[in-house]
């Protein structure tokens, strides 16, 4: 008689794909799914692809000028054994459409990695400069949701979020110029704080391998809190996608032993808080030296 047995486990996109700030003088897009979906990129490497997406703030050190941080599930990073990775943006293309920009962007030098790990999450952050000619909205950090965000806007369980990602992107390409998917689920488990403890948020939402790194967001127009609808529009990065639930059924015959998995349909993403964090890591100062 087969035994069910649910387990964990990483969706293995690979490398973080990343978006890309246009310093072309067009109309930036007022939507937070646009300007997401322009900002999410597919990585690659030989192995394996993933997704990753960018993020702005003011540079450190020089407030006027923006720095580009690419986000992704850091084990996308680790698993890429080469120096460079692809990562495909987009952009104009000479007939007013659009078309793929791939570049190489460094990820190891020296045998040393360039990414920012976070100590328990599963995040990882590099600093990028895109191409001039790159189609990507500033989107910035600030839309990453913090706990007081979660409480102020009363985020809870059944309210409705989107990702954008690169479902199995070796074999599923769903358009020439390089764009991602938007899926819609909504927020599965509970309690979503405090998010030190909880770690990661359960989703109603199919993820594929590739989707790894994909950001998790939420917008809402007309948002009840206290029996009252806010005032403005509720647009909040929740997280990013890192893995999805599985069950497997395992059996034993005389002859023949195996398991069959199923998906069940629930997507694991680590969240926005960490991100957060991992982005204060590349401000910190290196410590003193060790005596040891």
């Amino acid at each position: 008689m087969p035994v069910s047995i649910v387990k964990k486990h990483s969706v293995g996109l690979l490398l973080p794909l990343l978006l890309v700030f246009s310093r072309e003088a067009l109309a930036q897009p007022s939507d937070l799914d646009t300007q997401l979906m322009l900002t999410t990129v597919k990585v690659s490497d030989t192995d394996s692809s993933g997704t990753a997406f960018i993020l702005s703030r003011p540079k450190p050190g020089d407030p006027k000028a923006t720095q580009f941080l690419l986000i992704t599930a850091e084990h996308l990073l680790s698993r890429s054994r080469a120096n460079e990775v692809t990562v495909v943006f987009r952009k104009k293309s000479a007939d007013g459409g659009h078309e793929k920009a791939p570049v190489k962007i460094t990820v190891r030098q020296d045998g040393k990695v360039l990414w920012k790990k976070h100590p328990t999450a599963d995040v990882g952050i590099l600093p990028i400069t895109p191409p001039p000619d790159a189609l990507v909205p500033s989107v910035s950090v600030d839309l990453l949701a913090s706990d007081e965000d979660l409480e102020r806007h009363e985020i809870h369980p059944g309210d409705p979020v989107h990702c954008v990602g690169f479902p199995h992107p070796n074999q599923f390409e769903p358009n020439a110029a390089g764009f991602g998917v938007v899926r819609s689920g909504c927020i599965a488990g509970y309690p979503l704080r405090p998010t030190r403890k909880t770690k990661t948020l359960l989703l109603d939402l199919n993820t594929f391998e590739g989707d790894s790194g994909a950001p998790v967001y939420l917008v809402d127009d007309h948002r009840l809190v206290a029996g009252k609808t806010e005032p403005g529009r509720v647009r909040l990065i929740l997280g990013l996608m890192v893995g999805q639930h599985f069950l497997d059924e395992e059996f034993k015959m005389i002859y023949q032993s195996g398991k069959f998995r199923h998906r069940m349909g629930f997507g694991i993403a680590v969240h926005a808080t960490a991100i957060k964090e991992t982005i204060d890591l590349l401000d910190a100062k290196p410590g003193p030296p060790s005596n040891r």
